[in-house]
């Protein structure tokens, strides 16, 4: 059902409310309030509350709306209290405020007055009259940055009124608001686009919901609603903002075209397009905004003001404004990725000729931008323009990071070797292992790598090897990826992918043998090659994974959420698949420390991956399943163990973690005797891969499920793991060199968390 104007709820305007209650019955001295703000923020809805909420029969309202219209006419907005207007003008004055004011029984009266600002003299002379002498308390709305008549203006400027300037809603408030119309939660990133779009601005929220929801683009799917696709601006919507902007000149409608199609632009190259004076004018009346430091670039002062023009431009000059701007960014000096990414999409949409090299450059700047959709439009663009094998090995990388991993495999095992040098040869390989992995297709990935060994001369097999102990890192063979790793960074002319590849494969290693007191170097290398290098921008994410799994896995609780931390807080701002990887690694995080309601919440919202094979897919249910397990959830927990079944075969290196999340499924039921075997199981294969640190938290496991034949092994993996979940003793004094004897691990009662 769609939800009409009168559902909407007013949300957080409680401290507003209260403060007009106040003013409304004189307990701070004043008449009444001036409730002042932007078009559209609900300042009518605030006052129509306001007077809603006043006792029947303590008090009367009266409630009075000024018009641009009835402003050329004589007291126009209390037309229905006035007599003969042919009267003398006061008498006609004191009849109004007369029937303004009449109220049976001695109850008080208190007198809206809506957009005041366009109030003509008398009536504005009628309103300040009744504040005055004190006649009838009195609530004003009016809009921020349009002239008002004296005598409205004294209103406040006289202390009369108490002014309240009312802002935006929060991005808190607007999900808030939006999973109360909805009867149901937003998924998180829709969320913060609508709030994005509409800047808080309640009444254009009310219009786009209303609208998304009729097209269907907002609906509800798996538990929780979804917008895709981009919103189009309904007639209805860009009448709304025309009637808010009011009519403009055609200079200054160009600056707004101009900025809807390519905002930010500086103020410099926006005068070059459509002349200083319409720059200032639009500035002037509020329509823009241009920042006073750096390059001074101009912005529009609302986004839907740029979807409303556009939604009325025709084809023809949207083409024409892109090739304008398109051409005068070329002229600029290089100010940096996005206005190079800018200017691709500018030129692609525009009639300038395609440019190969720029789309494939800016294809590369959006990967280090995290948008992937963008990427690989322009990598697609370059690849049908004869970018040829640099272009494909672009898009290839854009379908991984949107998670469409076998596509992209795809694409890159379509491309012929002839004529390649030996180092696309080799990122070409090391890319499809990546990809292969991430299908959980190991045996495809080492023929990959075999095959690339007989292409390229010894000199260039570095990256290979570097592909070689991913492999074996995946595959749950910590030593074997250890050994691979290291040689593949003492080789010769490794390139960028295989040396991020070794550097990976060897964090995950030292963490699965519990060495990690050994990570934090690699792991900060990995860190700064991936953020210097725009190809591997997306490679930060499983770099921060693996470093975080390596310290939880040794007890570094808190310092793996800091690194999760971290890593989320750098990309808040960047809207799509970004964000649910955040969520699935802050989801680990919080798992870990305890904080299972936390982690429900971040991955019960709809999954964003394709339902393939996949280690994101296997990661977050996973972790979705014993975080309901803990809870006690047994029939949701069972739910989502049944996903992880069925659409992925677990990573071998990740195997025992899986058993683990089975174990959790049993114990919430109450079988505990098979959630210790479970939590066996999964010791026995890290055992068996030498995954020490794995083992160890699989007995631990079992030891909290009640098992007490675990001491013996625990004892002899406490000498061999890193980290506070095996914390070693000193030696006792006056003996230095010789430990004191452990005593076997104390039965540990079930507890919540995962620390």
């Amino acid at each position: 059902m769609e939800p009409s104007a009168s559902m909407w709820p007013l949300v957080g305007r409680g401290e507003e409310l209260r403060l007009i209650n106040t003013a409304l019955t004189g307990a701070d001295g004043y008449g009444g309030v001036v409730i002042a703000g932007p078009p559209g923020v609900g300042k009518t809805r605030l006052a129509d509350e306001a007077l809603a909420d006043i006792r029947p029969g303590r008090w009367v309202s009266r409630w009075a709306r000024a018009t641009a219209s009835a402003r050329a006419l004589p007291l126009g907005a209390f037309a229905e209290w006035t007599g003969d207007i042919a009267q003398d003008p006061m008498l006609v004055v004191r009849g109004v405020i007369d029937h303004l004011t009449i109220a049976p029984n001695g109850a008080k009266v208190v007198v809206g007055v809506d957009d005041a600002h366009l109030l003509d003299d008398l009536s504005a002379f009628v309103l300040l009259q009744l504040v005055q002498r004190r006649l009838a308390s009195v609530v004003v709305t009016i809009r921020t940055g349009e002239s008002a008549p004296d005598a409205v203006t004294a209103l406040w400027k006289d202390r009369h009124l108490q002014r309240i300037e009312l802002q935006p809603l929060s991005e808190e408030e607007t999900g808030h608001l939006l999973t109360t119309i909805l009867g149901g939660a937003l998924e998180p990133t829709a969320a913060l686009r609508l709030w994005h779009m509409t800047r808080g601005n309640a009444l254009y929220l009310r219009h786009l919901v209303e609208q998304e929801l009729r097209s269907g683009r907002l609906s509800h799917s798996q538990g929780a609603w979804i917008w895709s696709g981009q919103p189009v601006v309904s007639p209805g919507l860009a009448d709304l903002i025309d009637s808010q902007i009011g009519r403009l000149p055609d200079t200054v409608g160009a600056v707004l075209d101009f900025l809807a199609v390519g905002e930010p632009l500086t103020e410099e190259v926006l005068a070059d397009l459509t002349g200083a004076d319409a720059v200032e004018a639009a500035h002037t009346a509020g329509l823009i905004t241009v920042e006073h430091h750096g390059r001074h670039e101009a912005h529009l002062a609302h986004p839907l003001y740029g979807e409303a023009r556009r939604a009325q431009a025709t084809p023809l000059r949207l083409r024409c404004i892109r090739s304008r701007i398109a051409a005068a960014l070329a002229d600029e000096p290089d100010s940096g990725t996005r206005d190079l990414v800018r200017r691709a999409v500018l030129t692609l949409e525009s009639d300038l000729p395609s440019d190969p090299p720029l789309f494939m450059a800016a294809a590369a700047g959006a990967l280090s931008l995290f948008d992937a959709d963008l990427a690989e439009r322009l990598a697609d663009a370059a690849v049908s323009t004869g970018g040829g094998c640099d272009a494909q090995f672009l898009r290839a990388s854009a379908l991984m990071n949107l998670s469409r991993t076998g596509q992209a495999e795809e694409v890159l095992a379509q491309i012929s070797t002839e004529d390649l040098t030996d180092e696309q040869i080799v990122d070409i390989a090391c890319l499809r292992t990546v990809l292969l992995l991430v299908l959980n297709r190991p045996t495809d990935a080492v023929s990959v790598i075999d095959e690339a060994t007989q292409c390229v001369p010894m000199t260039m097999r570095g990256s290979l090897i570097a592909g070689h102990a991913g492999v074996a890192s995946y595959e749950g063979r910590p030593l074997d990826a250890l050994n691979a790793a290291e040689r593949a960074l003492r080789s010769p002319n490794v390139t960028d992918i295989g040396t991020a590849w070794a550097l990976n494969a060897l964090v995950v290693a030292l963490g699965d043998l519990g060495r990690a007191d050994q990570m934090a170097p690699i792991a900060a290398r990995a860190r700064d090659l991936t953020a210097s290098s725009s190809r591997l921008s997306a490679y930060r994410f499983p770099a921060g994974d693996y470093h975080a799994r390596g310290l939880r896995l040794a007890g570094h609780i808190a310092e793996a959420e800091k690194i999760v931390t971290d890593l989320c807080r750098e990309v808040a701002d960047v809207p799509g698949w970004v964000q649910s990887m955040s969520s699935m690694l802050m989801g680990q995080a919080t798992l870990a420390a305890g904080r299972l309601t936390e982690t429900r919440k971040l991955l019960e919202q709809p999954f964003p991956y394709p339902d393939e094979v996949g280690y994101i897919p296997a990661v977050w249910n996973i972790t979705l399943t014993q975080a309901r397990a803990m809870l006690g959830d047994h029939m949701a927990a069972a739910e989502s163990m049944h996903k992880v079944d069925s659409l992925c075969r677990t990573f071998a290196y990740r195997k025992p973690e899986q058993l683990l999340a089975c174990a959790w499924v049993a114990a919430a039921g109450g079988a505990t005797t098979p959630a210790i075997e479970l939590a066996h199981q999964g010791a026995a294969h890290a055992a068996e891969h030498e995954q020490h640190a794995v083992e160890m938290l699989c007995l631990h496991t079992a030891t909290r499920f009640g098992d007490t034949t675990t001491a013996h092994r625990l004892h002899e993996l406490a000498s061999q793991v890193d980290g506070p979940r095996a914390p070693r003793r000193r030696p006792a004094r006056g003996r230095p060199g010789r430990r004191q004897p452990r005593r076997p691990p104390q039965r540990l009662r079930p507890v919540r968390g995962n620390g």
